[in-house]
């Protein structure tokens, strides 16, 4: 059963890699009728993908069953989402002593880049539940080699087995371990940044935020893809898009309840940093937010909080994107485009200054 539902991953990351290369008009055929919301649509790759979906078993773990299954099978699409990119930049796995005993770790090295160098530690996404470095290979790959640095794709606890705060307190405590063992990974700690995606956007949000109650040492800049900034989502993009865009409600709250078992919670700031009333010492801030996302307006709504704070902030929303689309850069042409502009943005975030 096991070798069955490998083969269907199989096939259907193979079958996406080539489906959403097919010309425009044939992509139009396949993605079925336009959906509109707002008088706006998604892309031609995000329509394909909202009708293929339904037959991904891992984009649905609160309906398939054994959550260790749901991992292996989310591992394994994106190590084949992944496949191919970047593959000039050189990696090395290692681990690194958590909170709560050693975790994964991977350095992601372009070549040509001297030593000390621009980095960033990055958090892979997954509603806290899911993911891991595997998952986010062809994301970090594409941003080592596009925006020249090296990336520190850091593991971290997983819930239901460690909730909150387990991944909020592993993140800081992996940027800390970063800047101490700076010269081991070849990062110059002045040009160190910090990013995620998803709930690894949380999480990177939250570092930023201890860095500016003083609690460890300050990241250069922060790269936010696609934020969960607030867990009570009430937001109307929460309303709009709950629904058949790849992240549905149902599945979003099912991380939720995994990962924050107190109500409580859902408004404390390692859980929520739009409720974060430390502003004040922000580094720069890249959010990017896609149109087609529940987590849109409240990622859209922390940036402004950090505009109107004097945070120095770029926003850019990706008016055609699903959610999720650092996984999906070694078979979405649009969602890579989308992590290029990220990689581009942290590039200048990090350049030496000038003398």
């Amino acid at each position: 059963m096991l070798n069955g539902r490998v083969l269907l991953v199989r096939s259907i990351m193979t079958g996406l890699r080539w489906l959403l290369r097919l010309p425009s008009p044939v992509l139009r055929v396949l993605a079925g009728r336009p959906v509109v919301v707002d008088g706006r649509q998604p892309v031609l790759s995000a329509q394909v993908l909202m009708r293929v979906s339904r037959f991904a078993p891992f984009d649905a773990p609160h309906q398939n069953g054994e959550l260790a299954r749901a991992r292996t099978e989310l591992n394994l699409a994106g190590a084949l989402a992944g496949a191919g990119i970047s593959p000039g930049v050189r990696t090395r796995d290692s681990s690194w002593p958590g909170p709560g005993g050693r975790l994964p770790l991977r350095l992601y090295q372009p070549a040509g880049l001297p030593a000390p160098g621009p980095a960033i530690v990055y958090f892979h996404g997954g509603g806290f539940v899911l993911g891991s470095l595997d998952t986010h290979e062809g994301a970090c790959r594409l941003l080592a080699e596009e925006a020249g640095v090296r990336v520190v794709s850091i593991g971290y606890r997983l819930a239901p087995e460690h909730p909150f705060p387990a991944a909020a307190s592993d993140a800081v405590a992996a940027f800390a371990h970063v800047v101490a063992h700076a010269a081991e990974f070849g990062v110059d700690p002045a040009r160190l940044a910090v990013g995620g995606d998803s709930s690894g956007g949380n999480l990177a949000a939250v570092v930023a935020h201890a860095s500016a109650r003083g609690e460890l040492p300050p990241p250069a800049f922060s790269l936010l893809l696609t934020p969960a900034t607030d867990a009570l989502g009430e937001s109307e993009s929460h309303r709009q898009f709950g629904s058949g865009f790849r992240l549905d409600r149902d599945e979003w709250a099912w991380y939720r309840d995994q990962y924050l078992r107190d109500p409580a919670s859902y408004t404390d700031p390692r859980a929520s940093v739009a409720y974060d009333e430390t502003l004040d010492g922000l580094p720069p801030t890249y959010v990017a937010t896609c149109g087609f996302d529940l987590l849109r307006d409240e990622g859209e709504a922390y940036a402004r909080r950090l505009a109107s704070a004097g945070v120095p902030l770029v926003h850019r929303r990706h008016e055609g994107q699903l959610h999720g689309f650092a996984n999906r850069v070694g078979i979405d042409p649009d969602a890579r485009a989308a992590m290029i502009h990220a990689a581009g943005v942290l590039r200048a975030g990090l350049a030496p200054p000038r003398s």
